[in-house]
């Protein structure tokens, strides 16, 4: 049970903030993170350590659930696709395609966080190196924030919309105004301070404690994607708009088809590349890996796969009804409106406005304010965990005016739907090096310490084969990548960038694989058993678990008989082997 009394929690942070003034050495536990009070580098902090088992409380159909609620937001994905030249059939394989590709990755790249429970920077420094994993959490925090400023600004369209249905026409002729140069409207501003607003508090939150918000968001999502489309229909009479009616261009055929059908699933793949990376971050916290695996081959799919359709049938109804071509949401709210200005439609609008807001809010959490927690806490772990990371985050998108980056310049989109030839890399070396090179072992306290020789210092702290498999993999598109900011480059190198996510992938991952066959890794026994080490750090964080709850629940008047049933219990539950009466009582200590 979820309790949503905030209550509880103002008063233990101010609490906190009045005993943090209250002695020096106080002030340095309240700025330090747990266990770094002495301020020194460390590599660790309370988010950065394995999950603890009351952590870890995923189990698949919350997996399930997420995929349902993200899958159903694909309404403007396909609908685009359908923008570049293809028909609506062709639209829907290109989405199936992306995200069949896009579930197997986060099903292969999810392993090994819910084996060893810990998050995306812990694993580069196995695969990078403790100092190589930088770049990769780096360029990955920087694109997370930015996209945390344009998507609340993207939610406070949302929220703008619903006060429309809530005031009335007054809402759009508000006395005050922006001059035209600051580029937004006062409308759009405030509802970009309320979406950020009620986002604040979300920050404090960790994933293992946000069930209930995605949980929430499958169950309105879908049936509000479904209920406009039901709208859209109604208002053509349920025939749909011809292909290219709907294209609004030529449509491709030959071998121009072939190559718009290719480039447009690598594009797609701008929609799911993000959360490949970040799976391991959400992942920690499954009960098991089989939580992880087969729940993201099926449900990133099936769900993505239907929402687009949804959306092409939707903007394709519209386009019929209205003779308009809408491809997002909140144009297609605004227009509702111009339309059909009565009481029960301003509801119904109302409604689809706040659930596709809660769309944008859930991946705002999960798929950037997440990431860059993550990331700035691998950064300065001294300081950083993730709730402070979510916070940081969430205050600077607001100084971005996000405003701005929209209207400044289509280099900056580009870049941000470039980006996976970066992220792409990173992803493809994490797979391989744990499916292929390591074979799942992973020796997981030794990614706590960069003394020399120590398991994963590698050649100065960097792992040579990873880096250069990174960078083979990146540099093929990246000269295409560039001529997206309007610089002039070969036909050749613009059709590599069309490609970029899967050649700069594959390419990483092979090379990888090859460079680690001809320069074995020396922190590597290659007889040693699948997932040998996945399985002893199982076991040690169960029987680490019984002996924590025996040191907390010690009672030096138990007697000997409750004592032995205590015993029996935790024997019969397979958490504890052989726990003598005076452990029980609680003289045994934690000697890991």
């Amino acid at each position: 049970m979820v309790n949503l009394n905030p209550v509880p929690a103002v008063q233990a942070w101010a609490g906190g903030i009045k005993h943090a003034f209250s002695s020096k050495q106080a002030w340095n536990e309240f700025i330090h993170t747990e266990g770094n009070a002495d301020g020194k580098h460390s590599w660790t902090n309370e988010d950065l350590r394995p999950s603890s088992l009351a952590q870890t409380n995923w189990h698949w159909w919350n997996f399930c659930l997420f995929w349902l609620g993200m899958g159903f937001g694909n309404w403007t994905l396909g609908s685009s696709i359908v923008g570049a030249g293809l028909t609506w059939y062709e639209a829907m394989f290109v989405v199936i395609i992306a995200s069949l590709v896009a579930g197997l990755c986060m099903a292969f790249n999810s392993r090994a966080a819910s084996n060893y429970h810990v998050g995306y920077p812990v694993l580069l420094r196995t695969c990078f190196g403790m100092y190589g994993h930088y770049w990769p959490v780096l360029a990955r925090g920087c694109c997370a924030l930015l996209w945390v400023s344009v998507l609340n600004f993207e939610g406070g369209a949302y929220v703008s919309t619903m006060i429309n249905c809530i005031v009335g026409n007054s809402w759009n002729n508000l006395p005050v105004q922006f001059p035209a140069s600051v580029g937004t409207t006062v409308q759009r501003f405030i509802g970009f301070l309320i979406f950020w607003a009620i986002e604040l508090p979300f920050c404090s939150l960790r994933p293992y404690q946000l069930k209930w918000l995605y949980t929430f968001k499958a169950w309105t999502l879908g049936p509000g994607v479904i209920g406009l489309l039901i709208y859209c229909l109604v208002q053509s009479n349920g025939k749909l708009a011809s292909d290219a009616a709907l294209a609004g261009v030529t449509l491709a055929k030959g071998g121009t088809l072939g190559w718009l059908f290719v480039s447009n699933v690598n594009s797609a793949m701008g929609n799911w590349s993000t959360f490949i990376a970040n799976m391991p971050d959400f992942s920690r916290y499954a009960t098991s890996p089989k939580a992880t695996m087969w729940t993201h081959i099926l449900f990133v799919p099936i769900p993505a796969a239907l929402g687009g359709i949804i959306g092409i049938f939707g903007t394709s109804a519209l386009q019929k009804a209205w003779g308009v071509t809408l491809w997002n949401q909140w144009d297609v709210m605004d227009a509702i409106l111009e339309h059909q200005w009565t009481g029960g439609m301003r509801l119904f609008v109302f409604l689809e406005s706040f659930i596709a807001a809660l769309f944008l809010f859930g991946s705002i959490l999960g798929a950037n304010l997440l990431p860059f927690a993550s990331d700035v806490t691998a950064l300065f772990p001294t300081y950083f965990n993730l709730t402070r990371g979510m916070w940081f985050c969430c205050i600077i998108s607001l100084a971005l005016m996000p405003w701005k980056i929209l209207a400044s310049a289509n280099g900056f989109l580009a870049f941000l739907g470039g980006y996976g030839i970066f992220m792409g890399p990173t992803a493809a070396i994490m797979m391989v090096d744990y499916w292929i090179v390591r074979r799942g072992n992973i020796r997981i306290w030794d990614a706590y310490t960069s003394n020399p020789g120590s398991t994963y210092m590698y050649f100065h702290g960097f792992n040579l084969n990873a880096v250069i498999a990174y960078f083979s993999g990146m540099i093929i598109p990246f000269v295409g990548f560039i001529g997206t900011f309007g610089v002039s480059v070969p036909d050749g190198a613009t059709r590599l960038d069309d490609l970029g996510w899967y050649i700069s992938s594959i390419v990483a991952g092979l090379m990888y694989v090859i460079l680690c066959k001809i320069f074995p890794l020396k922190n590597i026994d290659p007889d040693m058993p699948w997932e040998k080490l996945a399985l002893e750090f199982k076991e040690e964080r169960e029987r680490e678990d019984v002996e924590d709850t025996l040191e907390a629940n010690v009672d030096e008047s138990i007697s000997d008989a409750a004592a032995e049933k205590v015993m029996e219990e935790e024997q019969e539950k397979g958490l504890a082997t052989t726990v003598s009466v005076a452990e029980v009582r609680g003289t045994y200590h934690h000697s890991s």
